[in-house]
């Protein structure tokens, strides 16, 4: 009897090492220091080659929720974020997946920007929206904050908001890969609805 208790405790003391294990391994550790290196040098030069060093920095489709070791890099890529977004508009593919990518350590008025530029990327290529919105979409609770960011720009102007709501959906529909309608249909349905 004895015996089995003692094996019955040693399976249960095992299984929690697992979970505990688990627990800590659960949430990617970020490389800060060498996330912010990588920043410099894409600030530096903005480039397809430096975007790739960012994205084996970043966790993949994993919200960071305690970015306190890393609030000072977090800021200084937000306080030069037109660096990525003009990359971005020009249809560099690392570029677009940083943009995505950065909504793992993104907050606040940080993550309200990166709405902006990768909701404005509807326009200058619906495609590559999409296809990074299929690979990231595990990121993304709802997809209303990207696709409606252009509210924010123009709250008190109906008439320009609605030539921009056609627009994004005109984009949109553009987009004939099989593999991407399912989720271009639920982007434009939610766009209709405004």
């Amino acid at each position: 009897m004895n015996q089995q208790k003692m094996v019955s405790c040693l399976i249960g003391l095992f299984f929690l090492a697992a979970m505990t294990g688990y627990a800590q391994t659960g949430t990617p550790a970020v490389d800060w220091k060498g996330l912010e290196e990588a920043w410099n040098a894409y600030y530096a030069s903005p480039g397809e080659a430096n975007a790739a060093k960012m994205l084996t920095l970043l966790p993949g489709n994993v919200k960071i929720t305690d970015i306190r070791d890393g609030f000072l890099v977090v800021n200084m890529i937000y306080d030069h974020l037109g660096i990525l977004e003009g990359e971005i508009y020009s249809g560099k593919p690392n570029s677009i997946k940083l943009g995505f990518r950065l909504f793992t350590i993104s907050y606040g008025t940080f993550e309200i920007a990166l709405n902006k530029v990768i909701g404005n990327l509807i326009a200058f290529n619906p495609r590559l929206f999409l296809e990074e919105l299929a690979a990231h979409r595990d990121l993304f609770l709802s997809l209303e904050p990207i696709l409606t960011s252009f509210l924010r720009d123009t709250p008190d102007d109906p008439a320009v908001q609605e030539l921009e709501k056609k627009l994004r959906i005109k984009c949109l529909e553009s987009v004939e890969e099989k593999s991407l309608k399912s989720l271009r249909k639920e982007c434009i349905k939610i766009l209709k609805r405004l």
